[in-house]
């Protein structure tokens, strides 16, 4: 599914046997580093939203405001339940920039179309299933964590969406079969053929 102009979606997980545990991964280029500094190469930032029943695109919001304020590259996973977001961030977000990245997603957060939410913020090493959240989130996060490679990558050309079509077999076929025929055997012509 399209949910932004801003946001390719990598995954999406469906719910489970009890109609909970839907998440969809996204990833987005990514300029500056979890500690805003400028990246030498270009990068993707690969990050899950948790979903509370069905897509809330209201995340949707608050993730393309998060990146127009630069606020997204510590983010790994977001979950919004009954008036709260929950952020779980990189555990390599320093000191001198968390005030920052939380005052950034505080504001964020209290301005969710049509709501005001409270922002919760976990260090990504911190969560578990004993971590004080909502239900959905103590269950399913520390999965979705352990999972997927989620974080800011190098970008290289094996991410190319295309690359299997381009494989030289899938583009150009395999390789002719080698015939047991004998080149020099004369006796393969047609004979109806006048040279």
């Amino acid at each position: 599914m399209i949910y932004s102009r801003l946001l390719y979606t990598e995954h999406e997980h469906p719910h489970d046997k009890h109609g909970e545990g839907a998440y969809t991964i996204f990833s987005t280029q990514q300029t500056r580093d979890v500690n805003s500094m400028p990246l030498s190469a270009v990068s993707l930032q690969k990050f899950a939203v948790l979903w509370e029943g069905r897509p809330d695109t209201r995340v949707i919001d608050l993730i393309e405001e998060g990146i127009i304020k630069g606020a997204l590259a510590p983010v790994k996973l977001l979950h919004a339940s009954e008036g709260t977001l929950f952020i779980a961030y990189d555990s390599i977000l320093d000191a001198a920039h968390y005030e920052e990245f939380v005052n950034a997603w505080a504001d964020i957060a209290s301005g969710a179309l049509y709501d005001c939410w409270t922002a919760m913020f976990i260090v990504d090493l911190n969560v578990t299933n004993r971590i004080e959240s909502c239900r959905l989130f103590r269950n399913y996060a520390p999965g979705i964590l352990e999972k997927n490679v989620l974080g800011i990558i190098d970008f290289t050309s094996d991410m190319f969406l295309f690359w299997d079509e381009w494989d030289p077999v899938n583009a150009f076929g395999s390789e002719p079969q080698e015939s047991n025929q004998d080149p020099l055997d004369f006796d393969s012509f047609d004979d109806d053929i006048k040279f």
